[in-house]
């Protein structure tokens, strides 16, 4: 299994391309693009600008031998129509595009919620809301060859901005599966995050076999169950998720993707003369889960 970590590590502190050289020098072979913290960064719509900034990463992952296994879209209030949501919602197809053109396989996508009880009635409309959202961007990931992973969220979100909802839609495996069946498209499958399924008391074990074939990516992070921390796993020891028999949780579910990892505020405060030192180690946790937890492989 490759183990990826997130360019979003880099943001206001390190250059992308040169950062891609350090975590191969550190053991990661595979990259997460982050699109959440670069949608400001160049103009999107223009394959010129889009060009002059892929063209050198993609040449240093090939320099570096690392492979691009899955990107986060841009991050918006599905259901909003504030000036900031608008050009977040409105980036999707030029991000989609970008994938393609780096041959990102899966772009992370929210599902959303909007006010409401929760109940029956209302979501209904949630589900529908967020199916006609998701459907409308398959046309350009069938040109792109990309697909959506759709990511589980925690309730406590529901009540974030504008939302007002005690609930959020597809915070658990179950509804995840319902949203991701009811779309039935080859392009269209699950992101499981660690972190977010602790703040729903949610463990691996349970839940990825429940998703099965439909789990494409992973935002591996950790938390003490409380506040959604991205922080590298056992940090929070009997607080934090439980990795024991993660590993055959993924096999369980079929898993073919990366072990990525989403970890930037585990590297905020690092010094920069144990960045490459806390890479490595974060490399060697990753090998450890993945052997299982217990130092035996589960393929």
């Amino acid at each position: 299994m490759r183990i990826a970590m997130s360019l979003n590590i880099c943001v206001n502190r390190f250059d992308e391309e040169q950062m891609i050289g350090r975590l191969a020098a550190a053991g990661f072979d595979g990259l997460d693009f982050n699109f959440c913290d670069l949608l400001t960064r160049i103009d999107w719509r223009d394959t010129r600008e889009v060009e002059r900034l892929l063209r050198p990463w993609q040449c240093a992952a090939d320099a570096a031998g690392m492979t691009w296994v899955q990107a986060h879209g841009p991050m918006f209030y599905m259901f909003g129509r504030g000036e900031k949501d608008e050009f977040a919602r409105s980036l999707c197809i030029p991000c989609i595009r970008a994938c393609g053109q780096l041959g990102v396989p899966w772009m992370v996508l929210h599902p959303d919620v909007f006010p409401g009880p929760f109940d029956k009635a209302h979501r209904q409309a949630i589900r529908d809301g967020n199916i006609a959202f998701f459907r409308s961007l398959l046309p350009e990931c069938e040109k792109a060859n990309v697909g959506i992973a759709i990511e589980n969220i925690f309730d406590k979100a529901g009540r974030h901005g504008d939302r007002n909802c005690p609930r959020f839609y597809a915070a658990v495996p179950e509804e995840q599966c319902e949203l991701i069946d009811a779309l039935d498209h080859p392009l269209i499958g699950a992101c499981w995050d660690t972190g977010h399924a602790r703040l729903m008391g949610l463990e691996p074990q349970s839940c990825l076999p429940i998703l099965g074939r439909r789990l494409k990516a992973l935002h591996v992070q950790e938390n003490d169950g409380k506040d959604d921390d991205h922080m590298l796993p056992f940090v929070n020891g009997n607080e934090g998720v439980k990795w024991t028999g993660f590993a055959e949780a993924l096999a369980q579910a079929g898993y073919r993707g990366a072990f990525t990892y989403e970890v930037h505020r585990a590297f905020n405060a690092v010094p920069d003369a144990f960045f490459d030192a806390t890479l490595r180690y974060a490399v060697q946790i990753a090998q450890f889960i993945t052997a299982g937890g217990d130092g035996k492989p589960h393929r």
